[in-house]
């Protein structure tokens, strides 16, 4: 990718986190990334293709981050994966964060039309976290280091205290990284039988 498109995309993902898609003008991304309106067209075909390019780079970034980095061990409890993985959760928030204020202000499910295509790369982080969570939870209910429950239930109470946390971010001043060890914790005491 080159520099100039990195650029238009590192800065109109700053601008919809900020204001919104539809607050952001094509002529105020340009301004920003220091470029001709002419240059984002080149790069976007369109104001929703660019959208839809920053929705997918997120997800493909978050599973190619997901497969370095994250396997699951022999060697460990289900709660003890259950926990590492959450932190994969939380880091990859963590080191994103502008792209997730992105993605939480501009809601492709609430965007008929534009948000379609977009609605599917957010639909498919949200399949591998649960696929893995279920995994990680089922192994630890197995091994007696998670209590008996319902596994699915589990997975979605787990990425929705982790998501949750994220959105708080839009609300008040701190950082996942500043709840992240309470965060863990809780899990943890949640989790154990």
């Amino acid at each position: 990718m080159t520099k100039r498109k990195q650029d238009i995309l590192r800065e109109a993902t700053r601008l919809f986190a900020e204001s919104g898609f539809e607050g952001v003008s094509v002529a105020q991304i340009a301004k920003a990334a220091g470029v001709s309106q002419g240059a984002v067209f080149r790069h976007f075909p369109s104001k929703d293709k660019l959208l839809h390019h920053i929705f997918r780079e997120v997800r493909e970034s978050f599973l190619e981050e997901l497969n370095q980095d994250f396997a699951f061990s022999t060697k460990e409890s289900g709660r003890d994966m259950i926990l590492r993985l959450a932190l994969f959760f939380c880091r990859f928030y963590e080191k994103r964060e502008v792209e997730f204020e992105f993605i939480h202000r501009n809601n492709p499910f609430r965007m008929p039309g534009v948000g379609d295509s977009c609605k599917k790369e957010i639909e498919r982080i949200q399949e591998k976290m649960r696929e893995l969570l279920h995994i990680g939870l089922s192994l630890g209910v197995r091994d007696g280091s998670i209590r008996e429950m319902d596994v699915e239930r589990g997975a979605i109470l787990i990425l929705g205290g982790i998501g949750g946390t994220v959105r708080q971010r839009l609300f008040m001043d701190f950082h996942l990284q500043d709840m992240e060890e309470d965060l863990l914790n809780f899990m943890d005491s949640a989790l154990r039988p």
